[in-house]
């Protein structure tokens, strides 16, 4: 049986069907995993022809809705995950989008690390706690954490600092609640990747898949660096997003409308 389209919108049929699919995974009835119907199928389904059937299929797959897999058909992939446009901790950002975060193999030392990140946190005396952690998101592999804070911050409170702790708790959350330092803003950096084998080991990906870096110096309210942050995310799952605004003109738009 044919399902009926509209032929006289001035929308194509390649997009009413890609539309069609699109309502399929949203609602939950075709989930992550699941297989497509055939090109076959889906042309006798909509009676239309095999190239607007793999328009609309090469579409999903360029809105990473679906993976296209020669010789064995299409299925649709797992949702990537979007940050928050804000200053947000791991846990804050899962927990908006649904998923309950976790951790896992936390570390902790003290260290002297490389220049690039002691003149970052503007360290005095060159000693940094240096915590590493798994950061996921529903049990699955979300994130390597690989984090830096000045060494005063430890001397606070020693306690809130261990493997058992931070394996239970976000950073925010004890820089914040528990130790009184109040995060104002912070820098970032994005860069791509790939996956080396103790990364993908960890991340649960093939080694040289694609990865997102994304480094992170924070401040606090009274513009002290606070935390140096490297995380890797899984192309496959996490992708960046920003909210840009057009600037105003109390805010430099005469200096950039000269140039």
């Amino acid at each position: 049986m044919t399902t009926e389209f509209d032929r006289n919108t001035f929308l194509p049929l390649y997009e009413q069907v890609r539309q069609f699919l699109v309502s399929l995974i949203e609602s939950g009835r075709l989930k992550p995993g699941d297989r497509l119907p055939s090109e076959k199928e889906l042309e006798n389904k909509f009676g239309v022809s095999r190239i607007t059937v793999r328009r609309a299929l090469q579409d999903l797959a360029n809105q990473d809705k679906i993976m296209r897999v020669p010789g064995k058909g299409s299925f649709v992939l797992q949702p990537k995950i979007e940050p928050l446009t804000a200053l947000t901790s791991f846990s804050e950002n899962m927990r908006a989008q649904g998923y309950e975060p976790s951790y896992q193999k936390s570390q902790v030392s003290v260290v002297l690390p490389e220049p690039k990140i002691a003149s970052a946190l503007r360290l005095e005396e060159g000693k940094a706690l240096h915590i590493s952690r798994l950061m996921c998101a529903d049990g699955l592999p979300m994130a390597l954490q690989d984090a830096y804070l000045p060494h005063y911050i430890y001397e606070l409170n020693p306690a809130f600092f261990t493997p058992e702790v931070l394996n239970n708790i976000s950073m925010y959350k004890i820089l914040e609640v528990e130790l009184g330092i109040k995060l104002y803003r912070a820098e970032e950096w994005v860069d791509a990747s790939k996956a080396r084998i103790e990364e993908a080991k960890l991340l649960e990906i093939n080694k040289g898949e694609s990865i997102l870096i994304v480094e992170r110096l924070t401040f606090s309210t009274e513009e002290n660096p606070i935390e140096y942050v490297k995380l890797i995310f899984p192309a496959n799952r996490y992708r960046y997003k920003v909210e840009l605004f057009r600037p105003s003109k109390q805010r430099g738009w005469n200096e950039i409308e000269r140039r």
